[in-house]
């Protein structure tokens, strides 16, 4: 039996690496960028799934484009929508009310189970990516819930640190704010040529 078991070993190796990464993108950033590019590199086949819910300031068609023209540069990216299976109000309703819940703890156990279990299998997955959070708890949290669950199906759990500017963490949230305070050259510095031509053609009309 230990012979088969290290046979088997040798032929999981072969396996072709798909990987995968969760995103809601609201909007693209450079550090989404980051994340993109480190993964497909690391695969074959790399699927984006783009949070469907509409519950942030962008809304799902515009968030999907701002993915889809930011990661045309790389050949082997997929993205697909995560419909209502996957970061929903159904399945995680936490994700969409972060900001209220950083003191409490957030389970997304069913969440991270229906990625795991049925997911996953059905587009060949066996490694999925997500950015380190040193800020959000509630992403803190499953990212830990993923590093538990995952490798019970067999998928590895690769966490990459994110991606700074000046010492400061990239993030959606920042780039949000930039957009309130009308700051053009702050937008510039956050986000991928794509994303800001995007957000200038649609939101800030002559």
């Amino acid at each position: 039996m230990e012979e088969l078991e290290i046979h088997k070993q040798k032929l999981r190796e072969k396996r072709l690496k798909v990987g995968c990464i969760v995103m809601n993108a609201n909007p693209f950033t450079l550090g989404h960028e980051h994340l993109v590019k480190y993964a497909s590199k690391k695969v074959h086949k790399l699927f984006i799934m783009v949070v469907s819910e509409d519950r942030s300031e962008f809304p799902f068609a515009d968030r999907f484009e701002m993915v889809k023209r930011g990661v045309e540069k790389f050949p082997n990216v997929e993205i697909l929508p995560t419909s209502k299976f996957i970061s929903s109000v159904k399945t995680f309703s936490g994700y969409f009310n972060k900001e209220n819940l950083q003191e409490v703890y957030v389970d997304s156990t069913e969440n991270d189970e229906i990625f795991a279990s049925e997911i996953a299998p059905s587009l060949g997955v066996n490694i999925r990516f997500d950015g380190d959070e040193p800020r959000d708890n509630v992403t803190r949290q499953q990212n830990e819930n993923l590093d538990n669950i995952l490798p019970r199906y067999g998928i590895e759990h690769c966490i990459i640190p994110r991606k700074e500017i000046n010492g400061e963490v990239i993030s959606a949230k920042s780039v949000r704010a930039a957009l309130r305070e009308n700051n053009l050259d702050k937008l510039k510095k956050l986000v991928p040529v794509t994303t800001y031509n995007y957000i200038l053609k649609k939101y800030f009309k002559d």
